[in-house]
């Protein structure tokens, strides 16, 4: 069966934003507002926003231009987006990736920990050892294994499958490889601190600390990706974090119910 879906508010607000454009509201030359004044202006997230222009910015109406701003160039798209049935996550946005893969890898970890076996987690730690020689680890093959080799230990493949699927996708995903052409790779730190503490939740075979410390190694990839990308969308602008880290009160609510 389709699944029929509705419109996101990042696709929403991109086709609003490309009516102004074709109808003249901004002329090619000009500049859009500022991403914070967009999103008070529909009350919607810096996310939704930067998601919205990442999509013009992939047809072709917009430039984004470091240290000036959003650029219109066109009025008229230049690149059609060919969808691909084939990649399911071809065509979501690159926040809306990671909310996903928080909420299921999230949970993954906390199962995980009650069925991990000792050979799972050697396996783990070599993947660690492997992936702290390698200078460039972020979105390298052992940050896959890890992730992958995180699910295979739930002794479940169908969750391993789904995570691989979600994580090696990324690279089709013209959204998701947009974001990155504003992320200077030399300022971003890898993530073996992140799996570390994974590993040493899984180690203890704590459901609660496993699924915290993935939950927070995936809000950790959100705020990189925003803030290291944020000078190009928000010249001379306060950076302002996107959203608060739910899981702070996750626990909070956790603890107190103790």
């Amino acid at each position: 069966m389709e699944i029929i879906e509705s419109r996101r508010l990042y696709q929403q607000l991109a086709a609003e934003l490309k009516t102004r454009i074709e109808q003249g509201v901004y002329l090619v030359g000009d500049k859009l507002p500022a991403e914070r004044f967009i999103a008070d202006e529909k009350s919607v997230s810096r996310t939704v926003v930067r998601e919205a222009i990442i999509m013009l910015e992939v047809e072709g109406y917009v430039e984004v231009r470091k240290g000036s701003g959003i650029h219109v160039i066109s009025n008229h798209p230049k690149h059609q987006q060919i969808t691909d049935d084939s990649l399911e996550f071809a065509n979501y946005g690159p926040f809306e990736l990671l909310q996903a893969r928080q909420l299921i890898e999230s949970n993954i970890a906390e199962f995980a920990a009650t069925q991990v076996t000792k050979q799972d987690i050697m396996k783990l730690m070599e993947i660690q050892e492997k992936a702290r020689k390698e200078k460039c680890f972020r979105d390298s093959e052992w940050d896959l294994q890890f992730h992958v080799q995180v699910a295979l230990a739930t002794q479940n493949t169908a969750l391993a499958a789904i995570v691989e699927k979600m994580w090696t996708q990324r690279v089709h995903n013209p959204y998701w490889k947009k974001l990155h052409d504003h992320i200077d790779s030399r300022t971003v730190d890898n993530w073996c601190d992140d799996h570390d503490q994974i590993l040493k939740a899984l180690i203890r075979k704590d459901p609660h600390a496993a699924k915290l410390a993935m939950w927070q190694h995936l809000e950790n990839t959100k705020l990189m990706l925003f803030n290291e990308t944020s000078d190009d969308f928000e010249f001379n602008a306060d950076r302002y974090l996107f959203a608060d880290n739910p899981v702070v009160h996750l626990d909070t609510a956790t603890n107190g119910a103790k």
